[in-house]
């Protein structure tokens, strides 16, 4: 079922009910209102009857019913007024063709509460309590048969009243339902004409701050996912196969050199060497690839424990030194706190480790002198923080953000040998550790990554 659909039909009976309740409730209000003009007016009857009739001393006989008259045809009576002693003898009847007496049950309610309505056969009574003014006890009652003539219209124009409202609000429900609808048409309309070779497409926001603007604008974001998803993986394939089939062509390319004739040893030396050195930057790509993919596809599964952060970077120093012998790293701390517990957080240090070799090493690579400071110590704020300084060429602005995406090579170090890759392992780590990663950075005059550690942070 179409939803314009449900919300018409919930829209009619929503309607239909309280319409309904509205309806019934005038129509019984009407109904009290009618009987209680008409008991009003029995007993406005049953006093003047009670003044000409019982109002002075005589005493009135009893009605005494011959056993003849049970076989008269009684007449039908529209009203009638009837007068009961003390002792519930009949000693007055307007109609006495009306022969039913009232019970004694009944008679007994009337003396007991003064005042009682109540059905005497096809008619409605009202019975009264009433002492005359020479203290004689009387019971009264007076009745006829309501007038519902009025009460019938009323019921008949309120149920055609009814039906014409519902079909009124049938036809507009279904009207305003669809212009309800309509903004979320239009969406799936937009969204239908989004196609995978296009992403660029985005819905259209309305002004309006309403649910479906927020709808608008969440889709949005779900495809500037996407699109920078696509955009990544395009380029990952596209920088993988440059990063994988160059040094594999290399490879092949001095291995069938080398064999199509014999060389000496000094040859087969240089080559089998040439071919090392490619084989570790496979090596290294393809770990670094898997890395990336570990911390993309299965962060909450990395196990966290308590390290020292110092030793982490002395262990980073002593690796990227010891793969590139002429790189330095040089490590201080502007202040050593006398508690080293304040050195530790909780992290992976493989993890946190690799990072700070891809920040050194990086570093060492663009720095004329091979060279890279690295600082240990606290804010302002009394977080831990390792500064990373190089002195390279800088970054730019436009590039700023770009030098964290996979596979990004700047158009000032595409001269120097690379995958793209570190920088964008080094963020996801960062990020893991739910520490922050900035940059300072001047043009010809260096780069600094600040990795500031949360220190409050407990896996």
């Amino acid at each position: 079922m179409q939803i314009r659909t449900k919300l018409t039909l919930w829209f009619i009976l929503l309607v239909a009910f309280l319409l309904q309740a509205s309806l019934y409730f005038i129509y019984y209000k009407f109904k009290d209102y009618t009987e209680d003009e008409f008991y009003t007016g029995l007993k406005s009857k049953a006093f003047m009857t009670a003044e000409m009739v019982i109002n002075n001393d005589k005493e009135l006989a009893p009605i005494i019913h011959h056993s003849d008259e049970s076989e008269i045809i009684q007449m039908p009576v529209r009203e009638n007024f009837i007068i009961y002693n003390q002792r519930l003898e009949k000693v007055y009847s307007f109609s006495p063709q009306h022969g039913d007496n009232v019970t004694e049950h009944t008679l007994q309610q009337i003396i007991s509460k003064g005042e009682l309505r109540f059905k005497h056969g096809p008619l409605n009574a009202l019975g009264i309590y009433y002492p005359n003014k020479y203290n004689k006890q009387f019971i009264i009652i007076s009745e006829g048969i309501i007038d519902l003539h009025n009460l019938n219209n009323l019921k008949t124009i309120l149920i055609i009243d009814f039906l014409i409202i519902l079909l009124f609000v049938s036809l507009f429900g279904w009207f305003f339902a669809g212009r309800a609808m309509q903004p979320v048409a239009n969406i799936m309309n937009q969204i239908d004409r989004i196609l995978p070779s296009d992403l660029s497409q985005r819905l259209v926001e309305s002004k309006n701050k309403d649910e479906l603007s927020r709808l608008s604008l969440t889709f949005n974001q779900l495809l500037d996912r996407i699109q920078e998803a696509f955009k990544i993986q395009k380029s990952f394939l596209s920088n993988i196969s440059h990063e994988l089939k160059n040094p594999l062509t290399v490879i092949t390319s001095q291995i069938e050199v080398i064999l199509s004739k014999d060389r000496n040893a000094e040859a087969y030396h240089q080559t089998l060497a040439s071919v090392l050195e490619d084989v570790k930057a496979l090596n290294i790509v393809s770990d670094q690839l898997m890395q990336l993919a570990l911390l993309s596809s299965n962060s909450n599964e990395i196990i966290f424990d308590e390290l020292r952060v110092d030793d982490v970077i002395w262990q980073a120093r002593e690796q990227v030194m010891k793969n590139h012998p002429d790189y330095k790293v040089l490590f201080q701390t502007n202040e050593f706190p006398d508690n080293p517990e304040k050195m530790q957080i909780m992290g992976s240090v493989n993890l946190l480790r690799t990072a700070l070799i891809n920040l050194m090493d990086n570093g060492c690579k663009f720095s004329p002198d091979h060279t890279v400071h690295v600082f240990l110590g606290f804010n302002k704020n009394k977080l831990l923080y390792v500064v990373v300084q190089d002195q390279g060429p800088g970054i730019s602005d436009e590039e700023r953000q770009l030098i964290f995406e996979p596979f990004y090579r700047s158009s000032k170090t595409n001269s120097i040998k690379g995958s793209g890759i570190g920088l964008s392992l080094v963020k996801s780590i960062v990020k893991i550790h739910h520490a922050e990663l900035t940059i300072e950075t001047q043009e010809h005059q260096g780069t600094s990554f600040i990795i500031t550690f949360n220190k409050s942070y407990e896996k």
